[in-house]
Parts: structure tokens; C-alpha cells; sequence
């Protein structure tokens, strides 16, 4: 049997009070167990670090406090800079790893030959209901993948469990939810300034941002359907978007970011009229029937000329062609199994 490397888990919350101690609890039942433990509290108001202290059990926690909500990108990138291990599993507080989670991503990860330059791994997530985060019968995420619009979906979401989503295959990326990454290609892909996950996207969309730029780099992203996870995804975009005012100005604000970081010349042309349709009826919908998002297009111009030197330093250092990227956004790439050789 292979010796596993050493992992770290990182935990950013806010306001997940109710779900936190299945979340913990779940940790607490990896094996191997995590080298070390990282949770950033965006600074709740429901009693979640009083929570984690309680329900750390033996976990060799490291908690961190923050004064205010700075996001999931800022708090993320922290806790990561406090571990030190090969791997690192972002795990959102919804969420519950079976015991084996991280082994069986380990395991099929370390099975591919070098070659392969497998950057992150996930598994397949599923459902859950209720605080205990007791997995359910529908896929939640079976990996991330990307369309011609420039839009990206976890992979069967809203779908029952079935037979199709039980082959290991290379997707696009993984959703934050519960990936594990590989630290020497996140370090590969960090921005200047040391940023894992962009911080002017705040929430929302920073895992697809993160996933393009690894993509760029050439780290691949492998989903083991062997590792299982409950998650219960508080937002659901299968269920609409009403009620949901600060989710859709952040969603639609990133969205453009996205392709402001990562798109090159290339992928415009060649997923035209695609990307151009979608942007219209986006921008439409902000003009009519969604005008609380309307201010994200003001975002999106006020933060250009920081997306311009992000997407400047991104494209000098790609070592991918624009050709061999596209091929995610086919319909080939949307089920996932492009490249799975």
C-alpha cells in the first residue's frame, strides 16, 4: 500500500452555525486524519467559533477569528498560507466527507503516471438535507464543467445518483465545495501578491476562476466518484434566482470577471456567437426584470484595470494553447469525459 501524503483541511464560514458541528464532526472521521485544521470565521453572528470550539473533538484546529466579512477568496487564501502540507481540502461548512473522502482522492491521484500533472482531485457530492448533513440520493457536483457562453456547472446537479457518474474522469475543475488541491500547483498559478482565489470576486465563481488558471498552467483536475461527500447547497440554481439579491449582483459581477481574467483572444472567437448571446440576455435581464443586479455592471468597469493586469500576467505565463483549452468548452467536454485517457 502507498504511503499517503500529508493534507490540511481549510474551513471558511460564516454564519453556518447549524451545520458546522456534522461539518467538524466529518473531519474529525478522515483517514488519514489532516495534518492540520484551518478555520476563518468571517466574523458570524450566530455563535460559529464558539461552536467550533466545542466541536473540534481531536482535530488539531487552528481558528481564526475575523472582525468582519472580508469573503470566501480573502479568508480562504489565509488559511491555506497557514498550512504547509502537499495537499490542502477546501471544504465548505455545509459539507461532510465520508471517512475515505481524501484516501480515495489521494489513492486514485497517485496512480496516474507524473505526467498526468493532476493539480486537484474531487469526488462526487451529494445532497444533503437537514443540519446533519446526511448524504442523499442526488448528485450535487460530479466536477465542474464549462460551456462556449462561458458559463460552468457542476457536473449532473439536481440529477439522481446514478451509473453515470460512477467512472473516474478528467473534468474541468472542482467545485470549493470539497476539492483537494495540489499546493505546488497552487502556488504554480498564485497571483503576484501570493492570491490563491481571486479576492475581487469575494464569493461566488472563484473556484471556476481558480479551475481556468490551472487549466492554463496545465494542472489537470481528476473526479473520483470512490470519494463521497454530502453537501447541502444553500443556494440551488436550479430553483431560480428570486430573493436572491447580494448572490446575483456578486454572480453576475464574476461572471464577467471570470472571462476578464481568463479568456483569451482565442476562446472569444472561437465560442462567438455563444458567449456574445448569453452577455446580452445577461445585461438584459440586469436592464428589466433583475435591476438589483445592475450595479454589478458598475463593479465590472470599476475593477477593469485590475482584471487587465490579472489577465495580462495570466496569459504570459500559460503554457496550454488557446485551441487545446477550448476543446472544455465543446459539448465533448461538457459530460466531463474529454481526456479522461
Amino acid at each position: 500500500m502507498m504511503e499517503m501524503p500529508a493534507y490540511s483541511v481549510v474551513v471558511v464560514t460564516y454564519n453556518h452555525g447549524t451545520t458546522l458541528p456534522a461539518c467538524l464532526a466529518a473531519v474529525n472521521r478522515l483517514q488519514p486524519p489532516p495534518e492540520r485544521v484551518v478555520l476563518v470565521d468571517n466574523a458570524s453572528d450566530d455563535g460559529s467559533t464558539e461552536i467550533a470550539e466545542v466541536h473540534a473533538g481531536a482535530l488539531p484546529l487552528q481558528l481564526i477569528r475575523r472582525d468582519s466579512n472580508t469573503g470566501f477568496s480573502s479568508a480562504a487564501n489565509s488559511a491555506i498560507a497557514r498550512t504547509s502540507s502537499p495537499w490542502v481540502l477546501s471544504l465548505n461548512p455545509d459539507c461532510a466527507p465520508r471517512p475515505d473522502y481524501v484516501a480515495s482522492l489521494l489513492e486514485s491521484a497517485q496512480a496516474r503516471p507524473e505526467r498526468d500533472r493532476i493539480g486537484s482531485a474531487t469526488g462526487k457530492l451529494l445532497r444533503a438535507d437537514g443540519t446533519s448533513l446526511e448524504t442523499g440520493t442526488t448528485i450535487d457536483a460530479a466536477g465542474m464543467v464549462v460551456t462556449s457562453s462561458g458559463r460552468h456547472f457542476d457536473r449532473g446537479a439536481g440529477s439522481a445518483d446514478t451509473r453515470l457518474f460512477d467512472q473516474p474522469a478528467w473534468v474541468f475543475g472542482g467545485t470549493g465545495a470539497a476539492t483537494l488541491y495540489r499546493r505546488a500547483a497552487l502556488v504554480d498559478v498564485a497571483y503576484p501578491d501570493g492570491e490563491i482565489f481571486a479576492t475581487n470576486f469575494f464569493a461566488y465563481r472563484e473556484d471556476a476562476e481558480l479551475a481556468w488558471r490551472l487549466q492554463w498552467r496545465g494542472w489537470r483536475c481528476l473526479y473520483e466518484p470512490q470519494a463521497v461527500a454530502a453537501h447541502r447547497r444553500g443556494f440551488r440554481p436550479e430553483s431560480g434566482r428570486q430573493g436572491h439579491d447580494a448572490i446575483n449582483r456578486l454572480s453576475v459581477r464574476n461572471r464577467f470577471l471570470l472571462r476578464l481574467h481568463c479568456a483569451d483572444i482565442g476562446w472569444h472567437l472561437g465560442c462567438l456567437p455563444w458567449w456574445l448571446l448569453r452577455d446580452l440576455a445577461v445585461i438584459g435581464a440586469c436592464c428589466t426584470v433583475e435591476r438589483g443586479s445592475l450595479p454589478a455592471l458598475g463593479d465590472v468597469w470599476r475593477l477593469r484595470r485590475d482584471a487587465a493586469a490579472r489577465r495580462r500576467w495570466v496569459m504570459d505565463r500559460r503554457t496550454q494553447s488557446s485551441r487545446r483549452l477550448r476543446r472544455w468548452f465543446r459539448r465533448r467536454g461538457w459530460t466531463g469525459e474529454i481526456l479522461r485517457s
